[in-house]
């Protein structure tokens, strides 16, 4: 595999899937990224709506076009799940809010992917 330094001093290593190796792609890392980053902001609006919650989570899917170089996304699905006693109504909007408002890597990507989201309680 091979690696990035961040300005932080982290270092994210990456693989090519198609090489038999184990680490995720720069795609894969860009899918985990959009997804992390929403996962935050919902986590810390619910907690702030002082929400009982747990099991918080997001599965993401990318499209990308097959040509021209680059390959880049066309469209990224996000499916947000929560269990406990959360409104689907209250939900739904905090993830809007995140994913639309709040969410850097999202707003990076978006300006040349679709960024769609559902959400699910239970």
């Amino acid at each position: 595999g091979s690696g990035s330094l961040t300005p932080q001093g982290r270092v994210t290593t990456c693989d090519d899937p198609d090489a038999g190796t184990h680490g995720a792609s720069p795609r894969q890392d860009r899918l985990a990224a959009i997804g992390a980053c929403a996962l935050m902001d919902v986590d810390i609006i619910v907690r702030k709506k002082r929400l009982e919650f747990t099991n918080l989570r997001v599965e993401l899917v990318g499209a990308r076009r097959e040509e021209p170089y680059p390959r880049i996304f066309t469209g990224v699905s996000l499916l947000f799940r929560v269990d406990g006693d959360v409104s689907p109504k209250v939900f739904e909007d905090t993830v809007k809010l995140s994913v639309d408002k709040y969410c850097s890597v999202a707003g990076t990507v978006q300006t040349g992917a679709a960024v769609k989201y559902e959400t699910k309680i239970g």
